[in-house]
């Protein structure tokens, strides 16, 4: 009996717990709202942009990388030089079986960008080793960077002692000192002159050209008459000129009341002068010294001299001028000239001193890693230490043991109103 008291008990409560629950709103589950339905945007690739090749260069190791300055001020140049290296291997490839391919990183403006461009070719791509292309103040920063990582580099750059920072570092390029060399041993040896004299601006390159020339006069038993400075700022060059030929225009100015009324060359006390600046700047000083009958003194120079402009005006003030340059468009070599047509048959337009130098680097390469079947870098530091007498688009070049390239100058001369190379 007191169990079915009990029992009805809990019935009746849980009757009473139903009724209350009723009374405040049906007993259902109320089904959650779907969020709205968004069509679906495809997130593009993370792709670092300064980052070129095919897809499957990411995920192999057959590569060298490539580190030029492809965006920025020297963008251009960097992109050219780039097409260089790709038409380099393109080249090569069609007579080789070569499974080497070119993955390339920006270099920026930035130190920090270029340590990240070689820390992205050596550690995540791996290359077997890095061209690239820096001015002086970026160079130190690149090798620094390839040396940590134990990547070679080749770098296309002027910066003297470059590769002091380690074994990793190589340099192609016609140093300042290899064209001091050159254009003196022309002088010298083919000229036979050996009383200078030098017009340099008061900046790092002009002072340290200068120190060159005046260490490599006295190698060869010259003599410097006269060392003039100016200012990079000056137009003006009649305080130097006058320093040049010992005040001798200022009487010649005296005597004939002007310095054009005096048709007959001033004589000086050397036979040559030295003028290590820009084709802009070389313009504004032979014009000025044939103004003040400066004339028929010998006129040198290096790379700087060299562009099409130095001979669109006032050309006939630098007739018989010699300097000297790593490439030279119209050279008789057939290496140049085979370089220059297939260059002008892919790109349409005529190559520079760095598109050369950047094919052939990246010849030099490709041609070291296929003669010895390279599998690691340190096999490819060996071999490229061999290199000895590549023929190529900028002349001869050798290693043989040191780590600056050795290598040919163009001697250059104005001619007639042109540019051409002395044979």
């Amino acid at each position: 009996m007191k169990k079915h008291r009990l029992s009805a008990a809990i019935f009746i409560l849980f009757l009473f717990a139903f009724i209350a629950g009723c009374a405040k709103g049906p007993l259902i589950t109320k089904k959650r709202a779907e969020p709205p339905v968004r069509k679906k945007i495809e997130k593009p690739l993370d792709v670092q942009p300064s980052i070129t090749g095919p897809p499957s260069a990411l995920v192999v190791h057959n590569n060298i990388g490539c580190i030029f300055p492809l965006t920025g001020r020297f963008g251009n140049a960097g992109r050219r030089a780039l097409d260089a290296a790709q038409l380099s291997l393109k080249i090569f490839k069609q007579h080789s079986s070569s499974h080497w391919g070119i993955v390339a990183a920006d270099s920026g403006e930035t130190p920090e960008k270029i340590r990240e461009a070689v820390s992205y070719l050596a550690d995540d791509v791996n290359v077997i080793a890095i061209v690239a292309m820096s001015g002086t103040n970026e160079a130190t920063v690149i090798a620094e960077e390839a040396q940590k990582r134990k990547v070679p580099l080749i770098l296309v750059t002027s910066k003297e002692g470059v590769t002091e920072t380690g074994e990793y570092v190589f340099q192609h390029f016609l140093t300042a000192t290899q064209q001091i060399d050159a254009l003196m041993g022309y002088v010298h040896n083919t000229l036979n002159m050996g009383i200078f004299s030098v017009l340099y601006p008061q900046d790092d390159y002009g002072l340290e050209m200068v120190s060159l020339f005046r260490s490599k006069v006295n190698s060869i038993g010259g003599k410097i008459h006269q060392e003039v400075s100016y200012r990079k700022s000056d137009t003006d060059f009649s305080y130097q000129i006058k320093r040049l030929t010992g005040n001798r225009i200022e009487a010649a100015q005296q005597v004939s009341g002007s310095a054009n009324n005096n048709h007959d060359s001033l004589s000086v006390d050397f036979e040559a002068l030295f003028i290590p600046d820009s084709h802009q700047r070389i313009k504004m000083i032979t014009s000025q010294l044939a103004y003040h009958n400066v004339r028929g003194v010998q006129l040198l120079g290096a790379s700087l001299w060299h562009s099409p402009d130095l001979i669109k005006s006032g050309v006939e003030y630098l007739n018989g001028a010699v300097f000297v340059d790593s490439f030279f468009v119209n050279g008789y070599l057939p290496e140049t000239n085979d370089f220059v047509d297939v260059y002008y048959a892919e790109y349409g337009r005529e190559p520079g001193n760095i598109d050369a130098l950047s094919y052939d680097t990246m010849d030099i390469v490709l041609k070291v890693l296929e003669k010895r079947n390279i599998a690691t870098r340190d096999e490819f530091l060996e071999a490229l230490l061999d290199v000895h007498d590549f023929r190529g688009a900028t002349g001869s070049v050798s290693f043989n043991g040191n780590r600056v390239s050795q290598k040919d100058a163009f001697i250059l001369t104005v001619q007639n109103g042109k540019i051409v190379q002395v044979k």
